[in-house]
């Protein structure tokens, strides 16, 4: 059995860093070069054109990495992970500053100008401004070892984000994910060597010996404009660190079901059905749904979630605690980066 308690020590917050971002731009008058990969044309019954849709072309660097760009005459679009772009791979990428003027250098490099994050201050001028449709937020974190960070894995698999999907791949990989989120967590590890990189290399060693685990949010374009983000010159790194501490949540969740004494400080309502899911029993058996709803936000609130199911053996357990803890680059990487 695997619990998690915290963060990081003293609630140290994460370096959080931009991975994928997609942004588009109008330009007033057109007039710019054409960079497409193809045309889709849609017809009416009559053959006449109803509407057109240009797609972006691929731009490729060194590492295996591409990211996608297009220009219609009139609107430029960027898509991809601009931080792991002609790098080697991508442990530790930029915040929202170094994103944005990696986007900039890749469009200049093929000859269209770039985004402008201020194009000004009239609401006919912000149709204008560069707006981010899909935006990637992680962060690293170290488990101790390769076994605790499946572990972790393990037990994210056993928690639950209201209204959101979930996903797992053995003990490698969780995630969740609705229209307007996408919450991911992996070994990271394992990641770089499914991209190619050898179980040899400092930077795959790095990871498993220290057992780093990456968590990623994914904001869509519906989340993105509710919480104020979709332009892109209102976008900056203490926003998306306030974004990321309030959309991982899930990792702060303290389970104090290994406590002896949990049941004494419950209140007495709850208590019945907090001893029933302890023991493993089938809690949808005992109430009704919305008595089984109002007992699980009571119990939350003492880190017990009786919605997920819980597995339960007949003999002692083991409780493993893992302290999740942020990490920086080593000096090593950071030599790196700049040389990239």
């Amino acid at each position: 059995m695997t619990n998690i308690r915290h963060l990081g020590r003293g609630h140290e917050a994460p370096a959080v860093f931009v991975d994928w971002v997609t942004v588009t731009q109008r330009h007033k008058g057109g007039g710019l070069p054409i960079l497409v990969d193809g045309v889709c044309v849609w017809h009416d019954r009559n053959g006449l054109v109803r509407s057109e849709r240009t797609s972006a072309t691929s731009v490729t660097g060194s590492h295996d990495t591409a990211i996608r760009v297009g220009c219609d005459g009139g609107r430029v679009y960027l898509s991809g992970n601009v931080g792991r772009f002609s790098r080697e791979d991508n442990l530790f990428n930029f915040g929202w500053a170094g994103t944005w003027a990696r986007c900039n250098r890749v469009l200049l490099g093929v000859g269209l100008p770039p985004f402008s994050s201020s194009p000004g201050f009239s609401d006919e001028d912000k149709q204008f401004g560069a707006r981010v449709s899909r935006l990637d937020i992680t962060a690293n974190f170290a488990t101790g070892n390769e076994g605790q960070a499946r572990a972790v894995i393990r037990w994210l698999s056993g928690q639950a984000i209201a209204r959101v999907k979930r996903g797992q791949a053995g003990d490698e990989s969780m995630w969740w994910s609705n229209t307007r989120k996408m919450f991911k967590a992996y070994l990271k590890g394992v990641e770089l060597m499914k991209h190619g990189m050898s179980e040899d290399e400092v930077v795959v060693a790095w990871c498993k010996r220290l057992g780093i685990v990456r968590v990623e949010v994914e904001l869509k374009r519906r989340l993105l404009r509710e919480l104020g983000l979709q332009q892109a010159e209102d976008i900056t790194d203490e926003k998306l660190m306030r974004v990321f501490e309030e959309h991982t949540e899930i990792l702060r969740r303290v389970d104090r079901s290994d406590e002896p004494d949990i049941l004494a400080h419950l209140p007495a309502r709850s208590r019945v059905y907090a001893a029933a899911w302890l023991k493993g029993q089938d809690l949808t058996l005992m109430c009704h749904r919305a008595t089984l709803f109002r007992h699980a936000k009571v119990l939350r609130e003492y880190g017990i979630d009786i919605l997920t199911p819980r597995n339960v053996i007949d003999f002692p357990i083991k409780v493993r605690v893992v302290d999740l803890q942020p990490v920086s680059a080593p000096d090593w990487y950071r030599r790196q980066m700049k040389a990239g």
